[in-house]
C-alpha cells in the first residue's frame, strides 16, 4: 500500500522543549499535516529537528503526532560547530537509507524545502527514482540582506522535484514550473472560533505580530511609522527577541511615545494559542513591515498576513508583484515605499474588515491545495 512522508524540521506541540526550530516553519508544517488528512491521508512524518539536551549520541526517537507516526531521526547532542555538525551528518545518512530502502516507488514524499535537505533529496533521486513534493516557503538564497552566492544550486534542486507548492504567485513563475505542477498556498490557513470581540474604546488597534529582530526590521519599522498614525491609532507590537533587540525596542517604544505625548505604542509581550488568538480578535489592522529587497520579496512571503486574515483584521504590507495582483490579495493595503511615513498613511488608509470577510478566500486556498493532494500523492 502506497503511502505518504512528510519530511523537515517539524517538531510536536509536546516536544517544543526537547528540540530546536523555527516556529513559523513548524507551524506551517502542522497545517500540511491537517491539509493532507482533510485530503484522505495520514503522512508519516520524519524529522530532521535537533534535540537540545540529552546523551552524546541518540538513535531515532519514535512518537506520535497530530495522529501520525513522527519519527526524529538519531544525531549527537552538544554545543559548538563540531556537534552541529555530526547532528546533520548523522542524520542526512540516516535519511538516505530511508530514501533508497524504506521510501518506495509509488510513495510520495512531501518535502518542507531547506537548502541543505532539498539539496541532498535532489542528489538522492538520481540513485533512486521517487515522487517529491516540494514545499517552497522561500527561496533562501535571496535573504534580506544580500543574494547569497549559492542561489542558483538551490532553484536548481528545488527543479529536480516532481511537483511544487509554492508560497506565492511569482516562484512558479520565476521558476518557469509547467501548469498543472504546482499549486498556490500563502500560509497557514487555520481560521480560529472567535470568542471575544474588537475593542471598542475609540481608538483603532493596529498589530505587529512577529520575531523582534534587527536585519528585516519588521518591529522597529512598525514602531518608526507609529509617529505618524492618526491620533486615535495605538500600535501594538506582539513577539520575543534577543535580550539586546528587545533593550532597543522598549528604549525605542519609550521615545516615541514621549515625543507624540501618548501611549501610541505598546508592546504586549510574546502571546501563542489561545491568548494570541483573543488578542488579534480583539484588533482591527495587521501590520507587516518587514524590509523585503525585490528579490527576496518575490521569492518569499510573509506568513503573518494570511494569521491576520483568518483574525479579521485588515491587512498592510508592502508591496511586491509577486502578491499584488491575485485573488487572495483583494482588499490588501499596500504601501510602495518603505518609510514610516508611507506606511502610516497606508495603515490610515486600510478599510476595517467585517467579521469573516477574508473566510472564503482562506477556504478556497485550503481546499486548492487538498485537491492538489489528492491529485498527485
Amino acid at each position: 500500500m502506497k503511502k505518504v512522508y512528510y519530511i523537515g524540521w517539524y517538531i510536536s506541540n509536546n516536544d517544543k522543549v526537547n528540540y530546536s526550530g523555527n516556529v513559523p516553519g513548524n507551524l506551517k508544517m502542522h497545517y500540511v499535516v491537517d491539509q493532507l488528512k482533510e485530503s484522505g491521508f495520514t503522512p508519516e512524518i520524519i524529522s530532521f529537528a535537533s534535540k537540545k539536551n540529552g546523551k552524546w549520541l541518540y538513535f531515532n526517537i519514535r512518537t506520535e503526532a497530530q495522529g501520525c507516526d513522527l519519527t526524529y531521526l538519531g544525531g549527537f547532542c552538544g554545543l559548538g560547530q563540531i556537534a552541529k555538525k555530526l547532528d546533520f551528518l548523522l542524520k542526512k545518512l540516516i535519511f538516505a537509507l530511508l530514501f533508497i530502502f524504506k521510501f518506495r516507488k509509488d510513495d510520495t514524499i512531501v518535502l518542507y524545502h531547506s537548502v541543505v535537505i532539498t539539496n541532498l533529496v535532489a542528489k538522492l533521486k538520481r540513485v533512486v527514482k521517487r515522487k517529491i513534493i516540494v514545499e517552497v516557503e522561500e527561496v533562501y538564497g535571496y535573504s534580506a540582506v544580500a543574494d547569497r552566492p549559492w542561489v542558483g544550486q538551490e532553484i536548481h534542486s528545488i527543479k529536480q522535484m516532481d511537483y511544487c507548492i509554492c508560497v506565492n504567485d511569482g516562484i512558479p513563475q520565476d521558476l518557469k514550473l509547467e501548469d498543472g505542477t504546482f499549486v498556490v498556498s500563502f500560509g497557514v490557513g487555520r481560521i480560529p472560533t472567535r470568542t471575544n470581540d474588537r475593542f471598542n474604546d475609540g481608538k483603532i488597534h493596529v498589530v505587529y505580530a512577529g520575531t523582534i529582530e534587527m536585519k528585516k526590521l519588521g518591529a522597529m519599522t512598525a514602531v518608526e511609522s507609529a509617529k505618524f498614525f492618526p491620533g486615535n491609532y495605538i500600535l501594538h507590537i506582539l513577539g520575543f527577541g534577543s535580550d539586546e533587540n528587545m533593550q532597543k525596542l522598549q528604549k525605542r517604544i519609550t521615545e516615541i511615545n514621549e515625543e507624540v505625548g501618548c501611549e501610541r505604542v505598546q508592546y504586549n509581550g510574546y502571546k501563542s494559542g489561545k491568548e494570541l488568538d483573543d488578542f488579534l480578535f480583539s484588533c482591527h489592522i495587521g501590520l507587516s513591515s518587514n524590509v523585503m529587497r525585490p528579490n527576496f520579496a518575490n521569492n518569499s512571503f510573509p506568513s503573518k498576513v494570511i494569521t491576520y486574515m483568518c483574525h479579521d483584521l485588515a491587512v498592510v504590507l508592502g508591496y511586491a508583484k509577486a502578491f499584488y495582483d491575485v485573488p487572495m490579495s483583494k482588499g490588501w493595503q499596500f504601501y510602495h515605499e518603505h518609510t514610516p511615513e508611507a506606511i502610516a498613511q497606508a495603515v490610515g488608509n486600510a478599510e476595517i474588515k467585517p467579521v469573516g470577510y477574508y473566510h472564503p478566500s482562506i477556504e478556497r486556498m485550503n481546499n486548492q491545495l487538498q485537491s492538489f493532494f489528492k491529485k498527485y500523492c
